[in-house]
């Protein structure tokens, strides 16, 4: 019986502020990278439904749209200094602690990425317990809180959610938000290599979504250096500006071998400052760490999902299940 299941996707934008996060292209790029890890056992299943999941991928975003209270779920502002110093233990990881100490109110102005991650993880788990009561809407259910979970997992990737200097604006460099996320892999992917790594089974999502914001506030001041560098001497964001810029954030998004290996926040904490995504980037971690949610699920005892997968005549076939579009509240 298969040991390993999955879910991929990663989803789309945000914006902790006027910027949204990671550019619809990336978004994609990454969910269908993601798509191309699975294992065997379900891989048929997510490529059956491959188009349905991007499409849903950007649903949090859509939440926030519609006005739903949803923006404290795609971030975390390190940085505060309520938090303390990196890595930030001030902020208990715990839920229920960290509203008595700091009260929701703050939290909420400050992220609550980790905790919403840990409740779409639950609710994928459920997803995928349904399949052994042969649940009608189990593969409509699957798909959409992969993506969904996924998509916190993609923002908690991006170093701009995971400080409160999340547009430059504490530094004068107001809008790099989107011309690091957006403008740059839109204008570079051709040139940039990006090969995620094997995953491991994700079994903590709140702590790991943690360790992932963590890791990716040591990339905060690499990438703020090379938007400044990039932009010295200038008065307008022009194709150069572009150039430089790409050239130093390079190796952040699809990453180098000056960093070290990636470990835990806590591990990261005593590499006295390396960035710790190691050769990899933000864009390749996220994809082997969308693999890693549905590795982290998977149980046994579901029969394989290949035999769920709707035949051309069915209602799903294309769309299933439009009406699971809900509020996060």
């Amino acid at each position: 019986m298969p040991k390993a299941l999955i879910s991929a996707l990663l989803g789309l934008v945000l914006l902790p502020a006027p910027a949204f996060a990671w550019g619809f292209a990336a978004h994609r790029y990454i969910t269908r990278r993601a798509i191309d890890l699975l294992p065997s056992e379900v891989k048929p299943f997510f490529l059956h439904f491959a188009d349905e999941v991007v499409v849903r991928a950007i649903d949090p975003d859509l939440w926030r749209i519609a006005g739903w209270e949803d923006d404290p779920n795609h971030f975390l502002d390190f940085g505060i200094q309520e938090f303390g110093p990196y890595p930030f233990t001030a902020l208990p990881r715990e839920l229920g602690a960290a509203i008595e100490k700091f009260g929701m109110p703050m939290l909420k102005r400050n992220g609550l990425l980790p905790w919403r991650e840990a409740e779409e993880f639950g609710n994928l788990r459920r997803a995928f317990e349904d399949f052994k009561r042969n649940g009608t809407f189990a593969p409509q259910n699957a798909v959409l809180f992969a993506a969904v979970a996924a998509h916190y997992v993609q923002d908690a990737h991006q170093p701009l959610h995971a400080t409160n200097n999340f547009d430059g604006q504490l530094t004068k460099q107001n809008g790099v938000h989107a011309r690091f996320e957006t403008a740059l892999f839109e204008r570079f992917q051709s040139r940039m290599t990006i090969n995620p790594s094997p995953p491991a089974p994700m079994k903590n999502p709140r702590d790991a979504a943690f360790d992932i914001l963590l890791a990716s506030h040591q990339l905060v001041q690499p990438l703020l250096d090379a938007d400044k560098g990039a932009v010295a001497g200038k008065d307008a964001y022009d194709d150069d500006y572009f150039e430089k810029f790409f050239a130093k954030a390079k190796p952040i998004l699809e990453g180098g071998a000056h960093h070290r290996r990636m470990g835990t926040g806590r591990e990261a904490a005593a590499q006295d400052g390396d960035a710790p995504y190691g050769r990899e980037s933000p864009l390749a971690v996220t994809a082997s760490r969308n693999r890693d949610l549905g590795l982290g699920i998977w149980d046994s005892q579901i029969s394989n999902l290949e035999s769920r997968i709707p035949n051309p005549e069915s209602r799903c076939s294309q769309s299933c299940a439009p009406g699971l579009y809900r509020s996060p509240g």
